[in-house]
């Protein structure tokens, strides 16, 4: 290994003071997946054709790979992706099983029969978050609920949202702990407290960096509780609707019934209502004048 050190450090010196202009290396950042192989591509680009002599790799401060004579020192799971890579003059770097710590900038270094050159490249990790495990607990009442979420794994941070059962957002009465383990990944854990029982089911739903969603639980209640306290807020709505409809309708009937009792005794009062006294004397007169005596 230290060898292999000492002969690095020599190549890259000879690199920066003899490196050739017309011989360059197109490469393009790549992103890998944990637990996947990962690809960083590389490819010698000049009009003319050189032949590669050597191709050294190295991330960070190691060297991971060496090329030379047809044969490759393989450092653990790194080698080159193209077998054919003198006529190909691919030189593209192939990671085995991909690990989070494998993110970074890697190095490399091209000896050709014209001239030298180096350059770098970046591998950016992702890893998908584990299916979550949630957990619920009733209060005494139950009537309240306090619900778990955890998922492991991902990276880079993701987030914990909860949603109940009408897709209402809740995820700010809820307090989440992101946890970076020893392989760099992270483990989300959501706590949402005092939850409404009667909202259930509720969701727990888990999103990536770059907000897409990679994961999901439902976290179903006790049906014969939950439909208790469902049955008790709609008998008490039902209720509460019977006596406003009750209350309105007996005084509409109230009201009717007062109304006709007036039009009656109007009516009754018409119809009976005695002669005017002065009047019936005047009629009496006229009658008696209408009479003359007879002659004896």
């Amino acid at each position: 290994m230290a060898s292999i050190t000492i002969l690095s450090a020599v190549i890259f010196s000879i690199a920066v003071l003899s490196s050739a202009d017309f011989v360059t290396v197109k490469c393009h950042s790549s992103i890998g997946y944990a637990g996947q192989p990962s690809k960083l591509h590389c490819v010698l680009k000049t009009e003319e054709s050189p032949e590669i002599e050597q191709v050294f790799w190295r991330y960070e401060d190691n060297v991971v790979l060496i090329v030379k004579d047809d044969a490759e020192t393989e450092q653990g799971r790194f080698k080159l992706a193209d077998a054919a890579w003198r006529t190909s003059k691919d030189i593209s770097l192939l990671v085995g099983h991909t690990k989070i710590s494998d993110q970074g900038r890697y190095g490399y270094t091209v000896v050709t029969n014209m001239g030298i050159t180096t350059g770098e490249t970046r591998l950016d990790v992702k890893a998908t978050y584990s299916q979550p495990v949630t957990t619920y607990k009733l209060d005494k009442d139950e009537k309240k609920v306090d619900l778990t979420c955890t998922a492991k794994g991902g990276y880079p941070k993701g987030a914990i949202h909860w949603f109940d059962g009408h897709d209402t957002n809740w995820t700010r009465g809820a307090q989440t702990t992101v946890t970076e383990e020893a392989d760099k990944s992270f483990t989300l854990h959501s706590t949402y407290t005092s939850a409404d029982a009667s909202y259930a089911p509720y969701r727990c739903v888990v999103f990536n960096s770059e907000w897409k969603e990679e994961g999901k639980e439902s976290v179903e209640l006790d049906i014969t509780r939950i439909s208790k306290l469902s049955s008790s807020v709609e008998t008490k709505h039902i209720a509460a609707g019977v006596v406003v409809i009750g209350s309105l309708i007996c005084g509409l009937l109230v009201a009717l019934l007062i109304c006709k009792r007036r039009s009656q005794r109007l009516e009754h009062q018409d119809y009976f209502d005695p002669p005017d006294p002065e009047e019936g004397k005047e009629l009496k007169m006229e009658a008696d004048k209408d009479v003359e005596p007879k002659s004896l």
